[in-house]
């Protein structure tokens, strides 16, 4: 049945977007006339009952019609009309809402009573005429004293807790679990206080944890990490129930995957009210189609099209959870678009860059800079791709270009599902001993690669915001990548890196070519690359957090 409704739904977007846009704008207005009208017509069926079929006085029956029809208004009110699913302040509101109904029960007896006696209206219409004046002023006390939102604003309250839920955190590695772990320790630093909730191969527990990227200064704070052990038949079950009893504690919760912990989130509000802040960087729906190939559509026509029953239950309950969420992060503008496509108001949508001048630009290891060096390009010159090994990353494209370049090896960082077809065509293409594949890396291992690596290319068909880019180019090495995405916020082409189309073969060797062989124009686009990155700062990141966790 859902899924029924939401086809006119879609189709009103669609086709009558001006009438939409109208509707939605006054949702609150319309939902308070359908609950005011529910009330209504309790009252007045009450009415009639008790005037015409038992016979009371028609003031008495008016005023035990009001009490009945009292209750039935301020449930639908709180909780349908104004959204307020809040248990602590039920009680006060409850109080002022009652005196409103004494104060509005008078007013509308005694005006009943004048329109009656000394109008000689009927009495069933005067009753309409004083509940739509009464409704028009309680509206305006409803929404901005009863029901008002501000008095729920994080900004108000002294120090902000935030519970962070996560499928990953240290001792994970990768660029998003160390960031994650930075963004907990510089929230704690500015008053915050910080709880995680994260899947393991730990035990269950309670542990301090620090990420040693953030320097000294930081290292007395330690941020409790709630472990759930993975893989175990009960582990979603465990993560959800964990979640929700720390969600109680929360002012707000912060999710940074959408499918998992996101709908999690969703629940949680629909069961207490929590609010909950989504980090968007990718599209679970369009990459989980794409690797089982239901689909081979680029991400922006994945939104507008129409797919399979599985295809689209993966893209409403997606949507469900970003439409219901107090705010999106989205991590480019290009994200920011994906979000608007898929529904989200911009209004909720915060465009907050990745950064990675949070981890220390001297922990590179010389002596392991050496060894890969002589291992790899004692003779060579050494291209470099980081990521997970997925159809749309594009490895195999960089394998094709292999056989042209003379003297260059490739290192590919990471593994995947794609990793077998790309060692056969490696082998197929005469290759193999060319390209190497290392599998994964540790975080604190990477830049170590990036670092000796003479170009980094990264022939992907969609990104978000790459982690790994604005890594590659904080140590100093040119980078090689697709005009897809959010790249070209990052990179400009031929200025700061080289932009090419994806899998355009052509492209990427005549680019690769001139970057491996042309020192002076490779030299160019670091030099410039250290320009850009001073407009991905982790002190912009964590302010523009804080900003927009105080708005909710």
């Amino acid at each position: 049945m859902k899924q029924i409704y939401r086809i006119p739904k879609k189709y009103a977007q669609d086709k009558m977007p001006g009438v939409y846009k109208i509707i939605d704008k006054n949702k609150v207005i319309a939902k308070y006339l359908i609950s005011g009208g529910t009330a209504a017509v309790t009252d007045l069926g009450l009415l009639f009952i008790f005037t015409d079929l038992i016979g009371l006085w028609y003031v008495i029956s008016a005023a035990l019609a009001f009490a009945f029809a009292f209750f039935v208004s301020f449930f639908l009110q709180k909780f349908w009309t104004f959204r307020d699913n809040t248990k602590d302040r039920m009680q006060a509101q409850m109080a002022v809402y009652l005196s409103l109904g004494l104060i509005n029960l008078g007013v509308n007896s005694y005006g009943i009573y004048l329109l009656v006696e000394y109008l000689s209206l009927w009495y069933l219409l005067a009753q309409v005429i004083m509940g739509g004046s009464i409704a028009v002023y309680s509206f305006l006390i409803y929404k901005f004293l009863i029901f008002n939102k501000k008095e729920k604003s994080l900004a108000d309250k002294g120090k902000l807790k935030i519970l962070i839920a996560t499928g990953i955190f240290p001792p994970d590695i990768g660029g998003p679990a160390t960031m994650l772990e930075a963004m907990a320790s510089s929230l704690i630093e500015r008053g915050f206080e910080i709880k995680v909730i994260t899947y393991s191969d730990q035990e269950l527990g309670i542990t301090p944890s620090f990420a040693e990227a953030t320097e000294d200064k930081n290292k007395e704070s330690s941020i409790l990490v709630y472990r759930i052990l993975k893989n175990k038949l009960f582990s979603r079950l465990n993560y959800f129930l964990k979640m929700k009893k720390l969600s109680k504690w929360a002012d707000v919760i912060y999710v940074t995957d959408t499918y998992s912990v996101g709908y999690f989130a969703y629940l949680i509000k629909k069961f207490i009210g929590k609010k909950y802040i989504v980090r968007f960087a990718g599209d679970s729906a369009w990459e989980t189609a794409v690797a089982n190939s239901w689909t081979n559509d680029y991400i922006v026509d994945f939104q507008k099209n129409k797919y399979s029953n599985k295809i689209e239950k993966l893209k409403a309950k997606r949507r469900k959870i970003l439409v219901n969420a107090d705010k999106v992060i989205a991590v480019s503008n290009f994200m920011k678009e994906i979000a608007q496509l898929i529904g989200v108001n911009e209004n909720k949508i915060k465009t907050i860059y990745n950064s990675v001048d949070f981890i220390k630009s001297d922990n590179l290891d010389n002596s392991a800079i050496k060894e890969i060096k002589q291992k790899y390009g004692a003779n060579s010159k050494i291209i470099i791709t980081a990521c997970r090994l997925t159809p749309w990353k594009g490895v195999a494209g960089i394998i094709k270009i292999m056989p042209k370049l003379d003297n260059v090896n490739l290192l590919v960082l990471g593994d995947g599902q794609e990793l077998d077809n790309l060692k056969k065509s490696a082998a197929e293409l005469g290759v193999d001993n060319k390209v190497h594949f290392l599998g994964r890396i540790k975080q604190a291992d990477l830049k170590n690669y990036f670092k000796v690596a003479d170009l980094f290319v990264l022939n992907t068909n969609y990104e978000g915001l790459s982690h790994t880019i604005l890594e590659v180019m904080s140590v100093g090495t040119p980078v090689l990548t697709t005009n897809v995405g959010g790249n070209p916020e990052i990179i400009e082409n031929n200025k700061d890196g080289v932009l090419v189309e994806f899998n355009n073969e052509r492209a990427l060797l005549e680019a690769a070519t001139k970057i491996l062989n042309d020192k002076e124009f490779a030299d160019s686009l670091v030099v410039n690359a250290e320009i850009k990155l001073q407009k991905f700062n982790w002190s912009n990141t964590v302010e523009a957090t804080v900003k927009l966790s105080k708005e909710i």
